[in-house]
């Protein structure tokens, strides 16, 4: 019996304590001075003694709906509108409400109390849960990348919760949600988030040629090297008219030396779109860098015939030209008609060099690094003799 009048005792002592130490929260929210009764809750939680307790939740929850009631009121009113601050307090409530239901659970396995505010908790979550999905909206059309990705997940994961559960929240546009928060925590680096919902976020439609597209970049980023040419050859079969993926997927095969794989993939691309100019300029680099500069020229002809200003196709004319010149083999004898022979065609293709040359370098002006050297040789070999000193005069510069 002295026990239990002691326990009794030790209730009553701590109640009254907690009471007195409530009592700037209840007095701010009766003058509902909702920011001040926050602002006291956050001091007291500072201290072990209150930090789980669960009066302090129900205040929460009190005064954030004060603060979120008050804008719905200016709304209403069609009053200046504070959008962030709806949102935030709209967040807050939820998550008081599941923080909550997190205290009371863990009382009811420490000391089999029973839980008090579940009815409490789940209307709260009935009242103010779908908003967030208006706030992933919000913020993710403000590409506010990190409040985004907050909503997302709070928004995606409490329905799978046991409270939420129990609340039977049903999310709307979960692959749509999923896709907004991949592509947010990409644009955060947050590569290791960005593969949290993926699954569900590749069946968004409207949004999945960025997902492909960021989960493509993600997977170069983490040095996947196979995860990221199958994201691309994926997209790349899905979105052919985009050249996005078949430009990356020819750049990847070009660094890698797989030349021939890079003039396979131009001649797929070609036949989805024949005018598609960038799939005649990887032809071009690809027969470039296999010493195959006939059919450089060829592939760089068809460029023209789809672009007739394309600087880049005249460039691979010109030095594929000087590369057949490099790659011609002298004669023996100077004095053969042979010989002679070989000055007149060399002669002939520096002439055809320097007229593409020249083409470039009248679209390209900024390219000096690329015709400079080359129109360079044309006009010695040629002996341009102003053109040489002008162009001499651009090399020493």
């Amino acid at each position: 019996m002295k026990k239990f009048f002691l326990l009794l005792s030790v209730f009553m002592c701590l109640t009254c304590m907690a009471q007195k130490a409530f009592k700037p929260v209840t007095t701010a929210l009766k003058a509902k001075n909702y920011k001040e009764a926050l602002q006291q809750i956050g001091m007291l939680r500072k201290d072990s003694l209150y930090r789980e307790n669960t009066k302090l939740c129900v205040y929460a929850i009190e005064a954030q709906r004060g603060l979120n009631d008050a804008e719905n009121m200016k709304l209403y009113l069609k009053q200046n509108y504070d959008t962030l601050s709806f949102f935030s307090t709209t967040y807050e409530i939820v998550r008081e409400a599941i923080r909550l239901d997190s205290i009371e659970k863990k009382m009811f396995e420490e000391r089999q109390q029973k839980p008090k505010h579940t009815k409490f908790i789940i209307d709260q979550l009935h009242r103010y849960y779908p908003n967030l999905q208006a706030a992933v909206r919000f913020f993710y059309k403000k590409n506010n990348a990190g409040e985004t990705t907050k909503y997302a997940r709070a928004y995606l994961d409490i329905p799978s919760t046991q409270i939420g559960k129990s609340a039977a929240l049903s999310p709307q546009n979960i692959e749509s949600n999923a896709a907004i928060y991949l592509v947010s925590s990409f644009e955060k680096k947050d590569y290791a988030e960005v593969h949290r919902y993926e699954s569900e976020a590749r069946k968004s439609q409207p949004f999945h040629f960025k997902v492909i597209d960021d989960l493509a970049y993600t997977a170069q980023e983490e040095n996947d090297t196979a995860t990221y040419v199958n994201l691309l050859t994926e997209g790349w079969n899905a979105y052919p008219d985009s050249r996005t993926f078949f430009l990356r997927l020819a750049d990847f095969y070009n660094q890698q030396g797989k030349f021939e794989k890079v003039i396979q993939l131009a001649e797929k691309q070609i036949t989805y779109d024949s005018t598609d100019i960038t799939a005649y300029f990887a032809k071009c680099m690809a027969h470039y860098n296999m010493k195959d500069y006939k059919a450089c020229i060829q592939s760089a002809e068809n460029m023209l015939s789809v672009d007739s200003v394309n600087a880049d196709a005249h460039y691979y004319i010109g030095a594929s030209l000087m590369a057949e010149i490099d790659a011609m083999p002298i004669p023996n004898k100077a004095s053969s008609s042979v010989y002679r022979k070989f000055l007149s065609e060399q002669q002939s293709l520096y002439k055809k060099a320097e007229v593409q040359l020249e083409i470039y370098r009248s679209l390209a002006p900024q390219a000096k690094q690329q015709w400079a050297p080359l129109l360079y040789k044309v006009y010695l070999a040629l002996n341009r003799g102003k053109k040489f000193a002008e162009i001499e005069q651009i090399m020493e510069q």
